[in-house]
């Protein structure tokens, strides 16, 4: 549901004027959004949904955006500035049980044009590719169960008793002890998981029953039906195929050489290379030419700053550029 349908919900529950099915689809969006910050639920969803309205009306009230608490006994959400409620409500929503029931999350992260590593308490390790964060419980004794943005390599720490989950945007992967590659930026057109080593089940977070096991040497791809020429098997509002390579040192030497500082990029088209390209060289890249998008390109950088890169792609197709500030502007 959009934005603007999750807030009339709210207020039509408040109001007891929800149908079954409308009462099913908002506890629904509140144990999605609840679920990171806490071990077990609570038995009444009627509670917390009233605590998430008081946490956004103390918010929107103290931020100047909708005027005093309305009379009870209806508590009715007024839509003053729709798309900023929308926007506290799910962060308003994360932020209460955030502080209430997980208060001991910890982040790390690394910005554009940097890599960073993190040690969590239970022992795993975690390198995160440029602009990428990790949420962790900064105490794992009885939840593994972590929070990706963009792309990391993880060496999960065995324990049979404790699976280890990753949760992104769209996916949850879930481990006993491997280790494995996870590419999940938003703006990509694709979501990567690549296995190196033991077992992971790969399922959406919205759709559990599209669930993929992999074993080591294999590659989950979804690749958002909105991308034009996309092929594979329907995984909701993505196509999916998976990819077999026995050799895992292959794998290991493919999927993770941004570790070591080497950008590799295999049969990419421009625009897919730019927004690596952006992560990497904290740049942004705009390709004015929608046409250069018929170049793939395949090769690797090392130590190259970004005019060294540009120069070595201009050898595989014919385009000039223009570099103003903290942008690349790139012609046919």
């Amino acid at each position: 549901m959009n934005d603007q349908q999750l807030l009339q919900l709210l207020d039509k529950f408040l109001r007891k004027e929800c149908s079954p099915e409308e009462t099913q689809a908002l506890e629904s969006w509140l144990e999605r959004y609840e679920s990171p910050y806490r071990e077990a639920a609570p038995p009444d969803a009627a509670p917390r949904l009233a605590a998430v309205y008081d946490s956004i009306t103390s918010r929107l009230q103290a931020e100047g955006e909708m005027p005093g608490a309305a009379p009870a006994p209806v508590r009715r959400l007024r839509w003053w500035k729709p798309a900023a409620a929308a926007a506290i409500l799910i962060a308003g929503a994360t932020a209460f049980y955030f502080t209430t029931r997980q208060p001991d999350m910890l982040t790390a992260s690394a910005p554009a044009g940097e890599s960073t590593f993190v040690e969590l308490p239970d022992g795993s390790r975690v390198w995160l590719n440029a602009r990428s964060s990790l949420r962790y419980p900064g105490n794992m004794g009885s939840s593994r169960t972590v929070h990706l943005s963009g792309e990391g390599y993880f060496e999960v720490a065995p324990d049979q008793q404790r699976p280890f989950e990753i949760r992104t945007e769209e996916l949850s992967v879930q481990v006993l002890g491997t280790s494995f590659n996870l590419k999940a930026y938003e703006e990509d057109a694709e979501l990567e998981t690549t296995l190196v080593d033991g077992k992971v089940a790969v399922s959406l977070r919205n759709d559990p029953s599209r669930r993929q096991l992999l074993a080591p040497g294999q590659k989950l791809l979804l690749t958002r039906k909105t991308t034009a020429g996309a092929t594979g098997s329907d995984w909701g509002d993505f196509y999916a195929q998976l990819q077999n390579n026995t050799k895992t040192k292959d794998t290991i030497a493919t999927e993770s050489l941004w570790r070591k500082g080497r950008l590799q990029f295999r049969d990419q088209s421009f625009s897919e290379l730019a927004k690596t390209m952006e992560r990497w060289y904290n740049k942004r890249i705009v390709i004015e030419d929608a046409a250069l998008n018929d170049n793939r390109f395949s090769g690797e950088f090392r130590k190259e700053d970004i005019t060294q890169a540009l120069k070595a792609l201009q050898i595989i197709a014919n385009f000039t550029y223009d570099m103003r500030e903290d942008t690349v502007f790139i012609q046919q």
